[in-house]
């Protein structure tokens, strides 16, 4: 999970992200925390499903910039869970026009913070947004926007993400079941499952993936393969234009 807080105070930034790596360490959800002291330097990376969670504090500087960091990330991103941080509760309606999940008011203890990460942690499973599986015999839960594809080696089931491989022992067909179920998903050669929203581009055998892999097509699906990325790409096309 890639996480951004954003907080002009460097001291509560990093208290918040001590919160942050207890609490997801205690649940065996992998995370990456950023921290931003400062609007425009987080705006500067922003971009739609960059971050599954924010913290956003309200006042940064003596603005409340905090306000409009998050009215554009709901423009741009429906599915990202805003959590506040403030030292007032005046702009609670604000944080409800936003859809934001809590409203944490400073200082935050650490059991306030662990209710609002169980807040979050049941809006993952109501969207089902992530998979979890064994590694070196502890559950670990995966992003699925995170996973880029997984193949099968000698027994196990290899998932890759930007920032590291995870090996779990699993048939390919029952693992198959777990990730196939979702649109974004396609297999496309034999054991070897790549997720459509990482393809950079496709060619005639192969697709190019963000990462720099190249994931090769299965010759005797490849119509039927060509068929449904196409149809994939034209159904996100429509919704964002019917969307936007």
């Amino acid at each position: 999970m890639n996480i951004a807080i954003i907080d002009d105070s460097v001291e509560e930034a990093r208290q918040l992200s001590g919160y942050v790596q207890t609490y997801f360490h205690s649940v065996h959800i992998l995370q990456r925390t950023e921290l931003f002291t400062a609007a425009a330097d987080f705006l500067q990376v922003w971009k739609k499903d960059s971050y599954q969670l924010v913290f956003i504090d309200i006042y940064l500087g003596q603005e409340t910039l905090g306000l409009e960091i998050a009215e554009q990330i709901r423009r741009e991103d429906e599915s990202c869970i805003i959590i506040f941080t403030t030292t007032s509760s005046d702009f609670a309606l604000k944080g409800y026009e936003v859809r934001a999940l809590d409203y944490l008011l400073k200082p935050i203890g650490y059991d306030r913070f662990c209710r609002a990460m169980e807040y979050a942690h049941r809006e993952l499973e109501n969207t089902g947004r992530y998979i979890e599986v064994k590694v070196s015999r502890i559950m670990v839960k995966i992003l699925l926007d995170d996973i880029c594809y997984a193949d099968y080696s000698n027994h196990y089931i290899q998932i890759h993400t930007p920032r590291r491989m995870y090996r779990t022992y699993m048939r390919f067909e029952d693992f198959s079941r777990l990730l196939l179920c979702y649109p974004q998903f396609l297999c496309c050669y034999r054991n070897c499952i790549i997720n459509m929203d990482r393809v950079v581009e496709m060619e005639r055998n192969e697709f190019l993936l963000a990462s720099g892999d190249r994931i090769p097509i299965s010759r005797s699906m490849r119509l039927a393969i060509h068929q449904q990325y196409a149809d994939y790409q034209f159904k996100h096309l429509h919704d964002g234009i019917s969307g936007g």
